[in-house]
């Protein structure tokens, strides 16, 4: 038979089991409250259930989504998530989901809404006249730094801020922001991709090359990181190395689109560099890639035109009229090099059609 005192241990355990499988009374209110969509009162219940039931960490979850992140109250929301994290992140709660899990759900919804809201905002914002860009780029800054107290821990927080404060010309800012992005996600393409443009237009290329090339070694075919990181060495006098950078990406691109790109992108650079043989050599491998490539073609026609070779110059430009019969610009392209030929009255056609497109 039991003795007395192990009755006891028994009713003891039994009513902590009873105590623990049943809410209070405050959090049972809360709830109701909750259901009845009566946030105020839930919040005045939750907050008490909390004092009563302090190794509860489904009851500051509740708080901090339910009320605090609806509310946006997010220095709130943050506080109590992080007693909740503390009483027992791996606890079971709710749908049998972890604490953690839970949280990071709802936090991602939350930021994700103000993310969204921000990016909206910011390509809004793109060609507009100055102050009405400017002041709806600071209206994306203010929604991007609500993200970032909402999640910390997403680097394309980072990322957006320094472009936004790039675009506005504060370069200090907009490096500080990006430095941070790639401390946070060192393989992130886009990160490192945004590192080196905006340090390079910040004229720091020196500083833009190693995230330019960790861009290309993340996304070896992607033409935007690859022209911007030959572009850049090109800059600081690096020559070789802006045409060993095309050269490189040509010979392992199996994308015939992406191959013509590239070519195109070299042709330009011997263009800059004054060498208009291999310009042609280069435009000419694109157009065999895409016959209808219309910066390759207009390419052609500038390198021919730069290298005085009047004849081809009009041949291509043509191409260009034919294909874009609307654009002002392939007209008087025509035009110049007909005047270089002596052809007076043809040139002035040409110069009377392009005023039709202006």
């Amino acid at each position: 038979m039991l003795q007395k005192s192990q009755y006891k241990v028994i009713i003891i355990l039994v009513c902590g089991i009873l105590f623990w499988g049943c809410p209070s009374e405050e959090y049972t209110s809360a709830k109701l409250y909750l259901q009845q969509k009566d946030f105020e009162k839930a919040e005045e219940f939750l907050v008490k259930a909390m004092a009563v039931e302090v190794d509860n960490p489904e009851i500051p979850f509740q708080l901090g989504h339910h009320i605090y992140g609806k509310d946006g109250r997010w220095a709130e929301m943050n506080e109590v998530y992080e007693k909740a994290l503390a009483i027992d992140p791996n606890r079971k709660i709710l749908d049998g989901s972890t604490v953690q899990d839970m949280i990071n759900i709802s936090r991602y919804g939350y930021w994700s809404d103000v993310y969204n809201k921000a990016v909206k905002v910011y390509n809004t914002s793109k060609g507009l006249d100055d102050q009405e860009r400017n002041a709806l780029i600071r209206d994306a800054i203010n929604e991007f730094q609500t993200a970032l107290i909402i999640k910390a821990d997403e680097s394309v927080n980072y990322t957006m801020l320094a472009t936004c404060y790039f675009e506005l010309g504060e370069a200090d800012k907009s490096s500080e922001f990006i430095s941070k992005a790639v401390e946070m996600a060192p393989e992130d393409f886009n990160a490192n991709m945004a590192a080196g443009q905006i340090f390079a237009r910040n004229n720091q290329p020196e500083n833009a090359i190693p995230y330019l090339q960790k861009a290309v070694q993340l996304d070896p075919g992607n033409n935007a990181a690859i022209r911007n990181l030959a572009q850049t060495y090109y800059d600081i006098g690096d020559t070789e190395e802006s045409i060993a950078t095309y050269e490189k990406a040509i010979r392992i691109s199996v994308d015939m689109k992406t191959k013509a790109d590239l070519h195109f992108n070299l042709g330009v650079l011997y263009n800059q560099a004054g060498d208009f043989d291999a310009s042609e050599d280069h435009f000419i491998s694109a157009l065999d890639l895409n016959p209808e490539d219309i910066e390759a073609i207009l390419g052609m026609a500038q390198t021919f035109e730069s290298n005085e070779k009047w004849r081809k110059a009009e041949k291509f430009y043509k191409q260009l009229i034919y294909l874009e019969p609307e654009v002002a610009t392939h007209y008087r392209g025509i035009a110049r090099v007909l005047l270089q030929q002596g052809r007076q009255d043809e040139a002035q056609r040409y110069f009377q059609k392009s005023k039709k497109y202006e």
